[in-house]
């Protein structure tokens, strides 16, 4: 098994980019030199063609009008990502929400270094902590939660390759292509450093794999 942060270039940054880890330690480093509900049912598969990016809208919004990132300043209430009521159903739109759930989790751990809608999504444990393997993409990830550096409204996206996953009894495989966008800079207190556009973008094919046991999914990633 592959880990979805696994990748030929880095493999402790994964979908970060391998330029990334020597930009942020640039900006890292200019900062710190300045003075500054659930159901066991199962359910109808749906006649539905899910084929193309996955589509996510469930978000708690309660923190106020999300404020996005600028050169000077961090993103505000950036939205957080929920799982929906059917998350815990047998069914293909539930493997379905639960993949756009990991990816909007993703997206809110390199806009705000907070993992823990990740850490509650269907990725097993060992999934997300190898997100934190290499102890400099966690200092990364430790700096941006706490505001010292932070990312240009990056976006994760997930293109699924066919119109529904392969099922075999309680397990479901869907391959999919996930696309990291960083945005145009990355920035602290001081100073912007705009990416390349090789920088900007991280792109990988990697296949969903979910089983559903005791109510629940458990799912990781493969190449």
């Amino acid at each position: 098994m592959s880990s979805l942060i696994v990748t030929r270039r880095n493999a402790a940054l994964g979908v970060l980019g391998a330029g990334t880890a020597a930009a942020l330690a640039a900006c890292s480093s200019s900062n710190s030199n300045s003075s500054g509900g659930s159901s066991s049912s199962s359910k109808s598969e749906p006649a539905k063609d899910y084929k193309g990016e996955v589509k996510f809208d469930s978000f708690d919004t309660s923190a106020g009008e999300y404020v996005p990132a600028t050169r000077t300043e961090p993103a505000k209430n950036v939205p957080v990502p929920k799982l929906p009521e059917n998350a815990n159903e047998k069914s293909v739109e539930a493997f379905y929400a639960h993949i756009g759930y990991i990816a909007a989790s993703i997206q809110y751990l390199f806009a705000t270094g907070d993992d823990a809608p990740l850490r509650k999504s269907s990725f097993t444990e060992e999934e997300v902590n190898a997100f934190y393997k290499d102890p400099e993409t966690k200092k990364i990830f430790s700096q941006i939660k706490s505001g010292e550096i932070w990312l240009d409204n990056p976006k994760v996206t997930t293109e699924l390759k066919t119109s529904a996953p392969e099922i075999s009894g309680d397990r479901y495989k869907w391959g999919s292509q996930m696309s990291n966008d960083k945005g145009a800079f990355m920035a602290n207190a001081d100073t912007a450093v705009d990416f390349s556009a090789d920088e900007r973008t991280n792109t990988e094919s990697i296949s969903f794999v979910g089983t559903y046991s005791d109510n629940k999914w458990s799912m990781i990633s493969t190449h």
